[in-house]
């Protein structure tokens, strides 16, 4: 992998990271279903479709249905939909 290429893999993950701690000040995170790594992986991928949404958003799509229907449609929109709201905040103050 090339400089390049692994720096903006830190400056991705970083980012995810503050998409993280932002939801966190929004809802308590460990009153929510999901594990660590079930959230971390929802935000990795809102970020993906945020970035490229005519390649990444089917595949967000898949993921949300699968936490759907583990954990209702309700929680799983409401978490997406705050993801949503802070990749629009971050791609706003990248620019």
């Amino acid at each position: 992998m090339g400089w390049k290429a692994e720096a903006h893999k830190i400056y991705e993950a970083r980012v995810v990271e503050d998409s993280l701690a932002r939801l966190a000040q929004r809802f308590n995170l460990r009153e929510l279903p999901f594990s660590d790594e079930e959230l971390k992986t929802l935000a990795r991928r809102s970020r993906e479709s945020f970035r490229n949404p005519e390649k990444r958003r089917e595949r967000l799509d898949r993921y949300k249905a699968h936490l759907a229907e583990i954990y209702g449609a309700d929680v799983v929109a409401n978490i997406s939909s705050a993801l949503e709201e802070i990749n629009n905040a971050i791609g706003y103050e990248e620019k």
